[in-house]
């Protein structure tokens, strides 16, 4: 048995040896032996360079343009504008009671004190603000980043409202003078009855 398979071994290898296999051809491939790659190096580089997507592009992976000639077109930064102005901020804080004594106020039931620091946000901006003065009728803030001043006032009136020109003068209530008797006015609805 062991002489049979070495015979065909054998045999096998001497007709292998007189016709050779031609190698596999696939389409279009013109493959070159490897001692002859460094022949037309150049024309196949080039061919290999047009089928990268990358040719057609401005720029490349890094944001670079491709033309190292070319000259980037620089463009300056605009400087961001803030949307809300500072007092528009401060108008927003609801101050519920100031106490000028000890120079704090509270908005809600939150306590400031002259000279924090906290910020504010509105509509999705947010500034720095601090505390400069406490009076017994305003407020002062500074915004950090601008140095920009704003006083909030508590003695103004609501929209609608007008400030008296002089003593107001409301029926059934008499001012009050220290010291002084004031009569008794009374108002009639009915005419007095003639004698």
């Amino acid at each position: 048995m062991k002489a049979i398979s070495l015979m065909l071994f054998f045999a096998t290898a001497l007709v292998r040896a007189e016709n050779p296999a031609a190698p596999p051809s696939s389409p279009g491939s013109g493959a070159a032996p490897a001692r002859f790659l460094s022949k037309g190096l150049d024309e196949r580089i080039l061919a290999l360079r047009q089928r990268l997507a990358i040719t057609s592009r401005e720029r490349g992976p890094f944001g670079l343009y491709q033309n190292p000639g070319r000259v980037p077109v620089i463009n300056h930064a605009v400087p961001e504008v803030r949307k809300t102005p500072f007092i528009e901020f401060i108008k927003g804080i609801e101050i519920t009671v100031i106490n000028a004594r000890e120079k704090e106020f509270l908005v809600g039931a939150r306590l400031f004190r002259l000279g924090q620091v906290f910020p504010v946000l509105r509509g999705g901006e947010q500034i720095s603000v601090r505390v400069e003065e406490v009076a017994p009728s305003r407020v002062t803030f500074k915004n950090l980043q601008t140095g920009e001043l704003a006083v909030h006032r508590l003695d103004l009136l609501p929209s609608g409202v007008s400030a008296a020109a002089g003593q107001i003068q409301v029926r059934g209530v008499t001012p009050s003078n220290r010291g002084e008797v004031e009569p008794l006015r009374i108002e009639m609805d009915t005419p007095p009855v003639l004698p």
